[in-house]
């Protein structure tokens, strides 16, 4: 089979899709991202060929400009998820009309018997409808969730659907594969809804010795991610540094882009920095990890078992951070007054790391994940649906 994988031009939405596009090359197929120029390091990283298509886009600098000066997400928008689910689907619907074409030239060309999309690309999904070839949305984490951004999307892309001949506006997925525990919040399979267990890929790096030693002190792993920094997040992972250092015995672990470092300034003596380090080359080694509720961090923190500490910051970044916490696997501070209290964070930390409920219900969690079908045992179900279709 020929494979296409489309991704909107954000790292973190191309990373959750390498193993499965590994396990299609194992399994004898050809497979090619598709994307706009920020994506091609990425998917080169993961030896993966890709093929650019239009312009760089900046997602990151895009955010930037809408947040007000000095502030936070959170601190700027607070807890207002279904405006920004609807700026949001606006946003990727318009690009779309604009790159979409480009897409499809690249397909007719290419002659792909199958595409694979996340759920926030629609370009893949009308080239699919365009070339009449199946198509499969790849989950993200709560896919239940991510398909509400299709509502906006369809009414935009009606007139582009036509236009394309799709047949029938925007063309929904002829398979889902949905790679969140059902703990957290999945909906049942069905015919066309397939669970997949999520295979942690953070991206490329060398394993430190430290992480090859068995653990002293309890260690705490801080993970912001690159988006939540460029979006007024270095004050919060400085207050974070503050309240974890602060607790005895634990070494905090800083993982940082190394672009990022000289911003963070000096940190003291017991704070382990790591620089541009895929997390699950480390996580085993930790206790808790801290992060921002990205879909990548928690699904990778929930598949080591860790209890978690979720910041989130916008969009589903709270969803995660309520799920976490309502299965007893975590708590979430989702507040900006409790974010910004050093005394608060680290009393969350304490509570995580000395509550042993909090570890028990990670545990069970991971164990619902490795449980799920993998990557390599989901390839046949893909050429089945090929074969089907021709």
């Amino acid at each position: 089979m020929r494979i296409v994988l489309t991704a909107i031009p954000a790292n973190g939405h191309l990373t959750p899709m390498v193993p499965l596009a590994w396990a299609l090359r194992a399994a004898g197929h050809e497979v090619v991202v598709a994307g706009q120029p920020d994506l091609v390091p990425v998917a080169r990283a993961a030896g993966l060929c890709a093929q650019p298509i239009g312009e760089p886009f900046g997602q990151l600098a895009f955010l930037r400009e809408r947040l007000p000066e000095d502030e936070s997400p959170i601190e700027a928008w607070g807890r207002l998820i279904e405006p920004m689910y609807g700026m949001a689907s606006r946003t990727w619907a318009t690009h779309t009309q604009y790159t979409v074409d480009k897409y499809l030239e690249f397909a007719r060309s290419w002659r792909p018997d199958l595409i694979v999309s996340e759920p926030f690309e629609f370009a893949g999904r009308l080239v699919s409808g365009a070339l009449k070839v199946p198509h499969v949305r790849h989950g993200l984490g709560l896919t239940a969730v991510s398909e509400r951004f299709e509502e906006t999307a369809r009414g935009l892309l009606s007139s582009t659907a036509d236009r394309l001949g799709t047949g029938a506006g925007l063309p929904a997925p002829d398979l889902t594969l949905d790679n969140c525990p059902p703990t957290l919040w999945s909906p049942p399979a069905d015919g066309v809804r397939q669970p997949m267990r999520y295979i942690p890929y953070n991206g490329t790096g060398t394993l430190p010795d430290w992480a090859r030693e068995p653990s002293g002190p309890r260690r705490v792993c801080i993970s912001l991610g690159t988006q939540t920094i460029v979006l007024n997040g270095m004050p919060l992972l400085r207050r974070l540094v503050e309240a974890v250092a602060g607790i005895e015995g634990v070494e905090p672990v800083i993982a940082i882009a190394a672009s990022d470092r000289e911003g963070l300034g000096p940190v003291p003596s017991s704070v382990r920095i790591v620089e541009s380090l895929p997390l699950n080359l480390f996580l085993d080694r930790c206790d808790v990890v801290v992060h921002h509720g990205g879909a990548g961090t928690c699904l990778t923190a929930t598949a080591f078992g860790l209890p978690q500490l979720v910041l989130p910051q916008f969009l589903d970044q709270f969803q995660y951070g309520d799920q976490v916490a309502a299965c007893g696997a975590g708590r979430t501070v989702d507040t900006a007054e409790d974010q910004n209290s050093v005394e608060h964070l680290r009393q969350a930390v304490v509570d995580l790391l000395d509550d042993p409920s909090y570890s028990r219900a990670a545990r069970a969690v991971a164990e619902e994940a490795a449980a799920m079908p993998s990557p390599a045992q989901t390839v046949a179900r893909l050429e089945q649906l090929v074969a089907a279709g021709a």
